[in-house]
């Protein structure tokens, strides 16, 4: 269980950083989703998403389903970890 939550949690740590900076230009400019549109990069960190602000002021993601799903699906292995280890925790506390 250990195993599972160590893993599903440094997976959601690293999806969500991937996600929310996706966009960023900070190492290689040109590979940037955002560049050749003169849009701006823009990151948010909870949900992890970024986006390119366009001339006409709209948002438009560049992370596709598949990303976010990665993401939710370690972010809710990790909660249900913990959750049934508290569970489990509890119930063997109970018995002894």
């Amino acid at each position: 269980m250990l195993t599972v939550f160590l893993l599903a949690g440094w997976l959601t740590v690293l999806a969500g950083w991937a996600l929310s900076q996706r966009a960023q230009p900070f190492l290689f400019p040109e590979t940037s989703p955002c560049y050749g549109t003169s849009g701006t990069p823009v990151s948010q960190y909870f949900p992890p998403d970024s986006f390119c602000r366009h001339a006409d002021g709209e948002l438009r993601t560049v992370n596709g389903a598949n990303s976010k799903l990665m993401f939710w699906s370690a972010a809710n292995t990790t909660l249900a970890v913990m959750i049934g280890a508290a569970f489990l925790w509890r119930h063997q506390r109970s018995r002894s």
